[in-house]
C-alpha cells in the first residue's frame, strides 16, 4: 500500500471537498470509492480508504461559492508561504487557522484567479494513501496563461519545470514530481475540449484525480449516483481517464491505476491482491528546467 513520507514543500498533499450537503456527499463518496469517514467537526470529516486517511469533507459556508475540490500545497509555514503568495501577486484568501487535531491550514488565490489551500502538518501530514483505486493520484493546474502560473509557483514553491510537452509542463519539487501546469480547455489526454473552470476562477484551477481499478465502470457508477461524465473515458498516457463532475456540481478526474499490494489484514475480504504500479511521470523526449 503505497503510504507517503513526509511531504515536500510545494507538493500537493491533502484534497478538500466543499459541498452543500456533507452526508450526501459521504452517500455519493462512500458508494464511489468505498469511503469510510471519521467525523472531525459538525458538519466536516475525514474520508479514509484501508483506515489511511484520503481527503476532506466539510460544508460550505457561502451558499454563492460552487462545490468543488480544492488541491491543498505542503508548506512549513502559512504564515510565510502566505507573504510569498502576495509577493508573487496573488492573494491570500484566509488566513491561517488551526484545523483540531489535523494541523494548520490557508487558503490562496494564484494571479490567474485558482483557489488553493496550504497546508501545514500536524498529526496529518496529507493524504496516507496514493496513486490507487479510491485514493488521490494526481494534481494539475490549468489555466489560459501557464506561463504566468509556472512564474508564481516558481518563486512561492522553487518549482522546477521539464520542457513543455502539448503545451503541459510536470513540476518538481526538490527534484521530485508535484504536479503538472498546462492550458486549460484540455481534456485528460490534453487533446479533448472540457468545460472552463468554476465561473468564479476565469478558467483557471487546481484539478484533482483520483486512482479508479476501471474507469468505465466507476464512471457508470458515478452516472447512477447522479454525476455526470463531462470527457471519456477515453485513453492517455497515464491510464484511462474521465473528466466527471459528483451529484453536487464538483469537477475531478477519474484515472485508471494499478492497485498496490496491500497486507491481507488490511485487505477487504473477497477483494483481489492489488498490484504494483509505477510512479506518475509526464512523458517526454528530453527532460530540462524551464527558463
Amino acid at each position: 500500500m503505497p503510504k507517503p513520507g513526509r511531504y515536500h514543500e510545494g507538493v500537493p498533499c491533502w484534497v478538500v471537498l466543499t459541498t452543500p450537503d456533507v452526508p450526501r456527499a459521504q452517500r455519493f463518496y462512500g458508494t464511489l470509492f468505498d469511503w469510510e469517514f471519521v467525523p472531525t467537526g459538525p458538519a466536516e470529516a475525514v474520508a479514509t480508504r484501508y483506515g489511511a486517511q484520503v481527503a476532506g469533507v466539510e460544508q460550505r459556508t457561502d451558499a454563492t461559492r460552487p462545490a468543488a475540490w480544492t488541491t491543498h500545497l505542503a508548506c512549513a509555514d502559512p504564515r510565510r508561504t502566505g507573504a510569498l503568495v502576495r509577493a508573487a501577486d496573488g492573494r491570500i484568501a484566509r488566513e491561517p487557522y488551526e484545523v483540531p487535531d489535523q494541523g494548520r491550514a490557508s487558503l490562496a488565490v494564484d494571479p490567474l484567479g485558482a483557489s488553493f489551500g496550504l497546508w501545514q502538518p500536524g498529526t496529518i501530514d496529507g493524504a496516507g494513501l496514493v496513486n490507487e483505486p479510491g485514493a488521490l493520484s494526481w494534481n494539475e493546474h490549468l489555466s489560459p496563461d501557464p506561463d504566468t502560473a509556472r512564474a508564481f509557483y516558481r518563486r512561492v514553491f522553487g518549482y522546477t519545470y521539464d520542457r513543455p510537452r502539448a503545451g503541459h509542463t510536470l513540476a518538481r519539487a526538490d527534484g521530485l514530481p508535484a504536479c503538472s501546469i498546462g492550458p486549460s480547455g484540455t481534456g485528460p489526454s490534453d487533446t479533448h475540449p472540457s468545460p472552463a473552470g468554476p465561473p468564479d476562477t476565469g478558467g483557471a484551477r487546481w484539478l484533482a484525480h483520483f486512482g479508479t481499478a476501471d474507469t468505465d465502470l466507476a464512471a457508470e457508477r458515478l452516472r447512477a449516483l447522479g454525476g455526470a461524465v463531462l470527457t471519456g473515458p477515453e485513453p492517455t498516457p497515464y491510464g484511462r481517464a474521465a473528466l466527471v463532475r459528483d451529484d453536487a456540481g464538483a469537477e475531478f478526474v477519474l484515472v485508471a491505476v494499478p492497485a498496490q499490494e496491500l497486507p491481507s489484514r488490511e485487505r477487504p475480504s473477497g477483494e483481489s491482491p492489488p498490484r504494483e504500479s509505477p510512479p506518475r511521470e509526464f512523458p517526454s523526449d528530453e527532460s530540462a528546467e524551464a527558463a
